[in-house]
């Protein structure tokens, strides 16, 4: 787990805003961050509502660059998932090492922080909290798709699952908000996810106007 040191977090692509957005979920490459095309549309979404988005994955790093970025295969994606899950769940080095990335990202926050965590992302962000600097009355809000693991305490949520998403029916311990049709993988290709990032985006933005 520790190619993430090799990543300088003074190097974040996070920029300093009232309203600070990004996409947290396991690293499948160690190479590089960049996002799926259908994240990037997600994040562009959010953009046009008012958000500051960082334009890239864990490390948030703009030395973790491409392209061409060689997609990884889906059975090494999920492994390395699965084993990233249970670093931040024990806690420990990895949980230190994520907290380190996320910190430039509370750190450009004015206002209110926005992370969309999908899968494995809700327990990196859950094991990175405690080792975060987080000012008093600091704003964080969570839109969780399919997640595995719990979400902060402190965040004010909303949980996205799949009917047949048997992954996150049994790694999250709560109940989700909303309920769509499909499976664990591909969250951020469905219109009906798409729509809702949408307006809670929106929403959430609205209130901080």
């Amino acid at each position: 787990m520790n190619w993430l040191e090799r990543y300088d977090p003074a190097r974040s692509l996070a920029r300093p805003a009232p309203l600070v957005a990004a996409w947290l979920s396991g690293q499948p490459a160690h190479s590089h961050s960049h996002l799926a095309p259908e994240q990037v549309e997600l994040l562009d979404d959010l953009a046009a509502a008012g958000w500051a988005v960082v334009p890239a994955g864990l490390p948030f790093n703009d030395a973790a660059g491409c392209p061409p970025c060689r997609p990884v295969p889906l059975v090494v994606a999920a492994a390395r998932s699965t084993g990233q899950y249970r670093a931040a769940r024990a806690g420990g080095p990895f949980a230190v090492a994520v907290a380190r990335h996320l910190q430039p990202l509370v750190d450009a926050t004015a206002r209110t922080l926005l992370v969309v965590v999908g899968s494995a992302g809700a327990q990196l962000l859950t094991g990175a909290w405690a080792h975060l600097q987080v000012p008093p009355g600091f704003d964080l809000r969570v839109i969780a798709l399919g997640p595995v693991g719990p979400l902060p305490a402190q965040a004010r949520t909303v949980v996205v699952q799949g009917e047949r998403d048997l992954v996150s029916r049994w790694g999250y311990p709560g109940r989700p908000d909303v309920v769509v049709p499909g499976r664990h993988l591909g969250y951020p290709r469905r219109p009906a996810v798409r729509a809702l990032v949408r307006d809670v985006g929106r929403r959430w933005a609205a209130d901080e106007r």
